[in-house]
């Protein structure tokens, strides 16, 4: 099965597949784009800015390009990964809490969400073993989604909630799993790649 997930194919096949994400998360953020300040815009669109740099990473990784790559695309690679394993989560968390405080049944919508950002989380746990193993461009990741989440939850630029009373839970859930994935980063400075393109 693990064979799979390097086929070439495969891996051109979940490029196109987060490229499509990026489009209907930007969809999903638009209303909300057009009423942030334009110096505000790169700290809105979390989940689909990060599903992007993860379609990145996967081109690089179909191609053959992982060993070769300078340091600022070694940073695009550590932010694709780590961000969709982080947002990932976040959406799953609190669409879950939202579903318990509602005492509803998920919707096709919740399912969808729940599809999609399980499905980056997953993602960013198979391919990360193939991450670049430098500690610059993890480091830099880190810092950029503790800044991130500073935006978020101090400048509120943080996506629409379910409900009103689930902020201080987002927030902590947000910083919760930037610690998660910044102990991540440390294991994976720590351990040998694997995976071949096949």
């Amino acid at each position: 099965m693990t064979a799979l997930f390097y086929q070439r194919w495969f891996l051109l096949a979940l490029v196109a597949v987060n490229a499509a994400g990026t489009v209907w998360g930007v969809v999903w953020y638009w209303e909300q784009l057009l009423a942030t300040p334009w110096y505000f815009l790169l700290f809105v669109p979390d989940s689909p800015g990060h599903a992007a740099l993860f379609a990145i990473y996967i081109w690089w990784l179909a191609v053959g390009r992982l060993d070769s790559l300078g340091p600022w695309q070694r940073v695009i690679a550590w932010a694709g990964v780590l961000g969709v394993i982080k947002y990932g989560l976040w959406t799953t968390v609190i669409i879950s809490q939202y579903l318990l405080a509602q005492g509803s049944q998920p919707g096709i919508e919740d399912w969808m969400l729940y599809l999609s950002h399980g499905g980056m989380a997953v993602q960013g746990l198979v391919y990360m073993k193939r991450l670049p193993r430098a500690a610059l461009p993890a480091a830099l990741t880190v810092l950029w989604l503790s800044v991130n989440d500073f935006f978020d939850y101090i400048l509120f630029t943080h996506p629409r909630l379910p409900l009103p009373d689930q902020f201080a839970a987002a927030a902590w859930t947000n910083i919760v799993l930037t610690a998660t994935v910044a102990a991540l980063a440390y294991w994976l400075l720590n351990t040998k790649r694997t995976g071949r393109v096949q």
